[in-house]
This record gives C-alpha cells, sequence and structure tokens, in this order.
C-alpha cells in the first residue's frame, strides 16, 4: 500500500538515524549525537561514527564536517524497537490502518448501541412526526 505523507514523517521522526562515518572528529558536536569509536582490530575504513536522529542536528554535523574539509560519509538506518515496527512496514500504510481500525470500532459501537434498530423502528411507525 502506498505510503502517506504522514506516514513518512512518522519515519523519518521515529524511526530513521543517520550515522557519519569519518576519520577525524569536528571541533565541536551537538550534545544530542551519540560517538562511537572503532577498533582498528575491526578492520573499519572509519575510525569514529557519529549517531544523530534530529534533522537539525545532522545539518549542524554535515556543515561542521564540511566546513573542516573532514571527509565522511553518511548512511541512514533504522532504529530497533516499537516505533520501528510500526511504522517502518513497507506493505502496509499506518496512518490507513488506523483509519480503518477506527471505522470499525465506530461501527461496531454503533450496532452495539440499539441506534439502527430505534431508528428502523421510528422510520416504520405509523404516528406522524411531531
Amino acid at each position: 500500500m502506498q505510503q502517506t505523507s504522514f506516514d513518512r514523517w512518522l519515519q523519518r521522526r521515529f524511526v530513521h538515524q543517520t550515522r557519519f562515518y569519518c576519520n577525524t572528529l569536528p571541533r565541536a558536536l551537538p550534545r544530542s549525537v551519540l560517538l562511537d569509536e572503532n577498533d582498528a582490530e575491526k578492520g573499519g575504513r572509519y575510525l569514529y561514527r557519529i549517531t544523530a536522529r534530529d534533522e537539525g542536528v545532522i545539518r549542524q554535523i554535515t556543515s561542521a564536517l564540511e566546513a573542516e574539509n573532514i571527509t565522511y560519509t553518511s548512511r541512514v538506518a533504522d532504529r530497533a524497537g516499537i516505533a520501528a515496527r510500526l511504522f517502518s512496514n513497507p506493505n502496509r500504510s499506518f496512518t490507513m490502518s488506523v483509519l480503518w481500525i477506527s471505522f470499525g470500532i465506530l461501527f461496531l459501537v454503533l450496532v452495539l448501541s440499539g441506534l439502527p434498530g430505534e431508528a428502523w423502528q421510528w422510520l416504520m411507525s405509523d404516528k406522524p412526526s411531531p
């Protein structure tokens, strides 16, 4: 099913995280980033991994790395957890699922309340309406 723009916003906000890989750290990093150091034993190409989730912080890191001429690469990865399972299903739109479930619950409540039966009785009665 096609993802709505709200679904894509939910994925950007709660699921995706951007990872920057570089060999030299910039002078200043925002406090909300996660910094990991790779060991030489792992055989990685880059020494540092900077993980950011907020788009504003991502722009700050990118501008800092470019201003200091630091070679880097960035990759977008998905977080683990309940939000990733809810919002990151490529075959189902979260928004449309919520709408259909809400419609079903509303229909069930309407039927169980007895309102359709009362409406039918009122329509079939011989009394003139007041």
